[in-house]
């Protein structure tokens, strides 16, 4: 009886195995990013503008503004200004947004109507 349990666990072992592999596969393989913009506006008009053509910069890469603000401060100073965060599906579409032709017309836009520190976070689930 001993020697009969032995290769059956075996065998069903492997079919776990080889029916769970694909599941894994299938797994996201990014956990998603963010970019964090602290951003002092100098021209409201200039900066609405920014705001209103930012969509279409993000859209190639995937990325939507999941928040735009003044924060309500909890610990510590606050930022000079309100914080926007943009959500992206990866590091890299992160990356290609703020590397592209698009966003460098509008980066010189909102260099020109607000003063910002960006950030990147990598996402955890």
């Amino acid at each position: 009886m001993q020697a009969v349990k032995l290769p059956l666990a075996l065998v069903a072992g492997l079919a776990i195995g080889a029916l769970g592999v694909p599941v894994l596969r299938a797994q996201p393989s990014s956990q998603g990013a963010y970019v964090v913009a602290e951003l002092h506006v100098t021209d409201p008009a200039g900066f609405t503008d920014y705001v209103r053509r930012e969509p279409a910069s993000l859209a190639p890469y995937h990325g939507r503004v999941v928040a735009r603000a003044l924060p309500d401060v909890r610990e510590g100073s606050a930022p000079d200004g309100i914080v926007e965060i943009i959500a992206f599906d990866s590091a890299q579409a992160a990356n290609g947004w703020y590397n592209s032709p698009e966003y460098a017309k509008l980066m010189a836009l909102r260099q020109k109507s607000a003063t910002a520190r960006l950030y990147l976070l990598n996402g955890v689930h």
